[in-house]
């Protein structure tokens, strides 16, 4: 099969969910034959493996990248010399679908949040019809349906003019059934992994050492972006309970984001800012070290946002492929993967009570962490790899050449 991936891949220098999502779907796509072509700002992006072909995009500003790269795509989606067009991006798969139809054999969209909510946007247009004499709130409020009625406009054209749709998670599927009126048929789901080859268990006092780290205290470990999403203040609010059991705890929160300095200002008002260290934003490659210096992983997401269309979190299988023990939020997705592996704990979301009594379950039973742990990996290792989740991702192309 021959693959165009839409998509820009940049180069993979920090762990970012969306960029290593690409980074291993591609690179596994190569790996089972295909000869697969991408578009990077770095042709060194993946070249070591013989199946990928680079087509260099060059970086900018936004507006001057925008032109690059539809500089560099036009001719290739034009040239009707790829089976399958591959896309994570509605305005790709919209422009790919009305302009060159016919000059592709299957166009493959993959979803991975929930498209905007119609009623929201109905309450957005109520009452807006007549914007004479209002102020510059009601126009901007004006601006911003607007905006959202094109994203919809291009997302249900993205989705009509795709042969097959890829979804993360069942609730994306049903959110596309009802809302959108896709058939079920027409969308299969796939759910994120775990680059099992990196993500592995590895000596915890050699971890330790190599990041300086304490070689006998407990270590509680957050791998993500720090988004208001993620939960990670409930991790923040639940560490004095713990602390009161075990004073010489501490708490590795690996990554950046906006939520940065709101967490830090939390803790010093705690009075546990020296219990906590922020590692800022850490090398992918690096990150396996962190987890397997730590004895428990948290993933302590909050309702919004993830409760509606469930949860395929990468960091809950680099987790467990890592062998360490997870105390997650009950929501779907995660939930069920902690009860199917019985790979860790879950608790209820926004609840520092019950994510503290979690923690401090499983840093009281050493066997508890290992069981947990070695069941994990096995879930992982056979359930979610990059290479199982690419194999599914080729049969769903293949079988769109095939309709």
């Amino acid at each position: 099969m021959k693959l165009l991936f839409l998509d820009i891949v940049w180069p993979l220098y920090l762990a970012d969910g969306s960029l290593i999502h690409r980074h291993e779907l591609v690179s596994n796509l190569a790996k089972l034959e295909n000869e697969v072509h991408i578009f990077t700002t770095d042709t060194s992006t993946l070249s070591h493996l013989d199946n990928i072909r680079s087509h260099y995009v060059r970086p900018g500003s936004l507006l001057s990248l925008t032109i690059n790269y539809f500089r560099s795509s036009a001719g290739l989606v034009g040239s009707g010399s790829f089976d399958v067009l591959y896309t994570r991006n509605p305005n790709f798969g919209f422009l790919a679908g009305l302009f060159c139809r016919g000059r592709y054999k299957a166009l493959v969209y993959e979803l991975n949040g929930i498209p905007e909510d119609e009623t929201s946007l109905i309450k957005l247009r109520h009452g807006e019809d007549n914007l004479q004499g209002r102020g510059t709130g009601e126009l901007l409020r004006y601006f911003s349906s607007a905006k959202s009625r094109l994203k919809i406009f291009i997302l249900r054209n993205a989705l009509g003019f795709s042969d097959k749709i890829i979804a993360v998670t069942p609730g994306i599927k049903a959110n596309l059934e009802s809302a959108y009126l896709i058939p079920g048929e027409k969308i299969t789901v796939v759910p994120n992994g775990a680059n099992t080859s990196l993500f592995k268990p590895l000596a915890q006092d050699a971890c330790r050492k190599e990041l300086g780290l304490d070689p006998e205290a407990p270590y509680i470990c957050f791998v993500g972006n720090l988004a208001p999403w993620q939960g990670v203040e409930y991790l923040v609010k639940a560490a004095p309970s713990i602390l009161s059991r075990y004073p010489g705890c501490r708490f590795l929160i690996v990554g950046d984001g906006v939520m940065k300095n709101e967490l830090l200002n939390l803790s010093r008002e705690l009075g546990i800012e020296d219990r906590f260290i922020f590692t800022g934003v850490v090398p992918y490659d690096r990150v396996p070290a962190y987890i397997n210096a730590s004895d428990v992983c948290a993933a302590p997401f909050i309702l919004a946002r993830n409760a509606k269309i469930g949860l395929s979190p990468l960091k809950l299988y680099e987790y467990m492929a890592c062998g360490k023990p997870v105390v997650a939020s009950a929501i779907s997705g995660v939930a069920d993967a902690l009860e199917a592996s019985k790979g860790g704990i879950s608790v209820l979301p926004e609840n520092p009570e019950a994510l503290a009594g979690a923690i401090l379950k499983l840093l009281e039973n050493k066997e508890l962490r290992a069981s947990m742990g070695s069941k994990g990996l096995s879930y992982v290792t056979e359930n979610y790899s990059w290479y199982s989740v690419a194999r599914q991702v080729d049969g769903v192309c293949k079988s769109g050449l095939k309709d």
